[in-house]
């Protein structure tokens, strides 16, 4: 089983929804704050994302009640299915947005449009897509 479809297989839900989307932006969003900031409390998730700290609040409670995060003093951390989630979708995120920009794509607009990207393309044909696209241009 490759590194992409063991992550397949680690999400909470199979097909795309609006749940699994918004849980995949939460995540990733915790991964940024995570790793420019060294930790990440709700207040932190609010103003990355632009939204208020009630809902992020309520989105936690879903994701830890997933098994996916866990807050310890305020700290907003992973468990390792949360984590393996949240590095699958940024690296989806990245990919997307780099073929968007490469491609002429405003840095905005990029941004959003992988951001609709990443959670509507399977394991399995992101793996194929990025296999094929890096063996076409290796040296990128």
């Amino acid at each position: 089983m490759s590194k992409m479809e063991k992550n397949e297989s680690t999400r909470p839900w199979n097909k795309p929804s609006r749940s699994r989307e918004s849980a995949e932006n939460y995540l990733r969003a915790i991964l940024e704050i995570r790793s420019s900031h060294g930790r990440c409390r709700n207040v932190d998730i609010a103003r990355h994302l632009g939204i208020s700290r009630a809902s992020v609040s309520k989105a936690l409670v879903k994701l830890s009640e997933a098994g996916l995060v866990e807050v310890v003093d305020h700290d907003v951390g992973f468990t390792p299915e949360g984590r393996a989630i949240a590095e699958a979708t940024s690296a989806r995120h990245r990919f997307f947005e780099r073929l968007l920009r490469d491609a002429g794509v405003a840095a905005d607009e990029a941004s959003r449009d992988a951001c609709r990207l990443e959670h509507c393309v399977s394991a399995d044909s992101f793996e194929k897509l990025y296999s094929h696209l890096t063996r076409s241009h290796p040296s990128e």
